[in-house]
């Protein structure tokens, strides 16, 4: 299973996010945690988290760290490929 893609975000309501897209097979899902001890969360994201989950995905694609196959589904919006 591949490593998720996870950044941080300030949200105004909430304060502080931790940020992960994960992938099971060709489904690609948003999850959020408000504090370390948290439960994660499923959340629709917003074209700002589609943006930077892009940008970080290309700069591991380079690298060699993400697949062609998981940079087509982001590229397509989480559609499947």
């Amino acid at each position: 299973m591949p490593r998720p893609i996870g950044w941080n975000k300030r949200d105004p309501e909430l304060g502080k996010l931790k940020i992960e897209a994960r992938f099971f097979g060709s489904q690609l899902t948003f999850h959020r945690q408000a504090a370390r001890f948290e439960e994660w969360e499923t959340f629709a994201p917003s074209e700002e988290d589609w943006d930077t989950l892009t940008q970080l995905a290309e700069n591991k694609f380079q690298r060699g760290k993400v697949q062609k196959k998981q940079m087509l589904i982001i590229r397509a919006r989480g559609e499947k490929c």
